[in-house]
């Protein structure tokens, strides 16, 4: 006759490997999408922190910045510099970004190649003290959480956009 502690030792073999799977994966799926959600807050936060600086930044250089033999005026190669420094988490290839003033919208796509780098900005003919000055930014977000959804095959990266829009009037 078999002890019954040997019994029921027996009829559990293998039922750590079972709980396992059937709790460890989801939670692994789990602790992935905190982690990668965390990573798309950081850069999203990262682009509307940008945006905002190099807004304040370019308003700060209007028509009186030049005033009294100073030499603060900017160009938009300096904005989107700036802008770059700003936006750390971001990979400045696949940022866009659209400064406006009264004078029309400039988009750089991407950052590093903003057009017309060495004209002034904000245009010396729209930069009095008082006017606004828009800069806006979009910036594609990827989520790899989806390709290892069970059953789906084979799956990219779910690809999403994300913007951010500062304006600030023009200080001096």
């Amino acid at each position: 006759m078999m002890r019954p502690d040997l019994r029921s030792a027996r009829t559990r073999r293998g039922a750590t490997l079972v709980e396992f799977t059937l709790l460890g994966i989801p939670a692994l799926l789990v602790c992935m999408s905190v982690v990668s959600g965390g990573i798309d807050m950081w850069q999203f936060f990262t682009l509307s922190y940008a945006t905002a600086q190099t807004a304040r930044f370019a308003s700060l250089h209007g028509a009186t910045c030049s005033a009294n033999s100073n030499t603060c005026t900017i160009t938009r190669a300096a904005v989107a510099t700036y802008f770059e420094s700003q936006a750390l988490a971001l990979s400045t290839s696949s940022t866009v970004m659209r400064i406006t003033d009264g004078s029309g919208t400039v988009t750089c796509n991407p950052v590093t190649s903003c057009p017309s780098a060495t004209s002034q900005f904000p245009a010396a003919s729209h930069n009095a003290v008082g006017s606004n000055i828009t800069v806006s930014a979009t910036y594609p977000l990827s989520n790899p959480i989806f390709m290892f959804w069970p059953g789906a095959g084979e799956v990219n990266p779910a690809t999403f956009t994300v913007g951010a829009t500062s304006t600030q009037e023009i200080l001096f």
